[in-house]
């Protein structure tokens, strides 16, 4: 391996373009709440894939995957935060349909806030996460290289991938919503990312 960090690269963007929980999350409060709340929630969830690196780095994550009683309880936890969200998304509490209202896309510093934090937590209650870069990591390592240097380095390769690619999404999607202001198309599509939302947590629960 002449140069590890060219070599993660195209890893590391594979791994942020593929839709997951992370995109669905962006894309919906981008559509919801305006592009500034899409970009928010994708810092937040770069920022937790970043933490699950730097334990992976550290150790820590080796610790978690190697009880599975309190690996498969912050996996459960995860699990339902994400089909909470899913469910929030489908219905809301007045018992009708969410629609998407110009007025919410201008999202102010405490809803940007509050999009960091669910990007953030969704992915911090994902231990999967941790054991993905237990395992990828260290193929990318020179053999006489600092193991927590280079995993730090390498995540953060993956931080700055994960949010281009996060943002990008939830630009593609903002730049969508006046077609999806029209009708009902919004409200709709809130509800299949929600619907998405829910598969992801019941996957994540019974893998």
């Amino acid at each position: 391996m002449n140069n590890p960090v060219l070599a993660y690269l195209p890893v590391a963007i594979v791994f942020g373009i593929i839709p997951g929980p992370d995109v669905m999350l962006a894309v919906k409060h981008s559509l919801t709440g305006g592009v500034r709340q899409g970009v928010a929630v994708g810092l937040g969830a770069a920022t937790g894939s970043l933490a699950w690196g730097i334990a992976a780095a550290a150790g820590l994550a080796s610790l978690l995957t190697s009880a599975p009683w309190v690996f498969d309880a912050v996996r459960l936890t995860g699990a339902a935060y994400l089909i909470y969200l899913g469910i929030k998304s489908v219905w809301q509490p007045d018992g009708s349909f969410t629609d998407i209202d110009h007025a919410t896309f201008s999202a102010g510093p405490t809803k940007g806030s509050r999009a960091f934090a669910t990007g953030f937590i969704a992915d911090l209650l994902n231990p999967k996460m941790g054991a993905f870069y237990l395992a990828v990591l260290p193929q990318f390592i020179p053999r006489d290289g600092n193991v927590f240097l280079w995993s730090i380095l390498l995540m953060s390769i993956e931080f700055v991938v994960a949010i281009v690619c996060l943002s990008s999404y939830a630009c593609a999607a903002s730049s969508a919503r006046r077609w999806l202001e029209k009708g009902r198309w919004g409200a709709w599509l809130e509800r299949g990312l929600g619907v998405a939302l829910m598969g992801f947590g019941v996957r994540l629960a019974f893998e």
